[in-house]
């Protein structure tokens, strides 16, 4: 697995090892090593230190593996624009190294994490697999771009698939205080209030233990369900406001909720994901709500205080690693 540190991977990474699968992670580890402190010692974990652009690091990655996941991303669009040029060469120009790497290994199985964003501004409802896709940013164009590339890998020895996620939402070891759930929640437990601008926005949102489920299941998922195939696992269409209600619930009424005129981003989605649930079984089963509470109760468990902190937030922590 590719970026098994991060947000994904360090929830991953262990229901993997639980499941009585071998795992070997293959990260730079920019964001550090805190996601799988826990798990070091596991000996079914093997941890190799390198870069996803290093045809000769990869190659030794891949060896005697039967499925990649790859995770090694610059995550999200506000990263990706960062510097876009670079955004280019990790989260698609790597993708010919790994594929190339993996088919001459004999690797079986390619799992690829897509994201919702490559529909770009859709205000219809219910966008399925079949709608075009409109990548309006570096990030969603080369998810489109990796999505294609990995469909033309795909073979009868070569089970490639990818996944189109939602927000994903939740704590994670290696949490991320960058997405729109995870920042309300924290922003309301150390603020005590709420700012919602506008809040009629409809945005896809995913619970990280139902992803990270749909991730197991596809490693050993039956190739002829799956393979060439692109699934939406966007989770549940919800709008900004009835998530700002959800942290008020359960956060408590001590939690002020504050409604501001709605800003230039208008952005709304609503991705249908009924194709992943009638073709392969898979639909969620943890709810925003337990999102939250899972951040509430780390916050109690003091496994964070300041979700400002740059270990929390790809933008800042790329900034304070790279200063202009």
């Amino acid at each position: 697995m590719t970026g098994g540190a991060g947000y994904l991977g360090s929830v991953l990474v262990p229901k993997l090892l639980e499941s009585g699968l071998s795992v070997r992670v293959f990260d730079n580890f920019t964001y550090g090593d805190a996601g799988l402190r826990d798990i070091v010692k596991n000996p079914e974990l093997e941890i190799i230190e390198g870069d996803i652009q290093s045809g000769s690091e990869v190659q030794n990655a891949v060896k005697d593996m039967d499925c990649i996941i790859h995770l090694a991303a610059i995550s999200n669009d506000p990263s990706a624009e960062l510097d876009p040029a670079l955004t280019r060469k990790i989260n698609y120009d790597a993708y010919p190294i790994i594929l190339n790497a993996g088919k001459n290994a004999g690797v079986q199985r390619f799992i690829n994490p897509s994201s919702i964003g490559v529909y770009g501004i859709n205000f219809d409802s219910n966008v399925t697999e079949k709608d075009p896709v409109n990548p309006l940013t570096e990030y969603a164009r080369c998810k489109v771009d990796s999505e294609l590339l990995v469909q033309q890998y795909s073979s009868k020895y070569f089970t490639t698939v990818s996944m189109r996620c939602g927000t994903v939402c939740g704590w994670s070891p290696r949490m991320r205080f960058d997405l729109s759930v995870n920042t309300l929640t924290a922003v309301a437990i150390t603020q005590k209030q709420l700012t919602v601008w506008g809040g009629k926005q409809m945005r896809p949102q995913i619970h990280i233990g139902d992803i990270t489920d749909f991730f197991l299941a596809l490693v050993r998922m039956d190739a002829a369900k799956i393979n060439g195939k692109i699934f939406n696992a966007a989770g549940y269409n919800m709008l900004v406001m009835e998530t700002a209600e959800i942290i008020k619930n359960v956060l408590g009424n001590s939690i002020e909720l504050i409604c501001a005129p709605p800003r230039n981003d208008e952005r709304s989605y609503h991705v249908n994901s009924d194709r992943i649930g009638y073709e392969l079984g898979l639909v969620p089963r943890r709810s925003i709500e337990d999102a939250v509470r899972s951040i509430l109760e780390a916050y109690e468990q003091k496994k964070w205080v300041d979700h400002l902190d740059p270990a929390y937030n790809n933008v800042i922590k790329i900034k304070q690693d790279n200063p202009a």
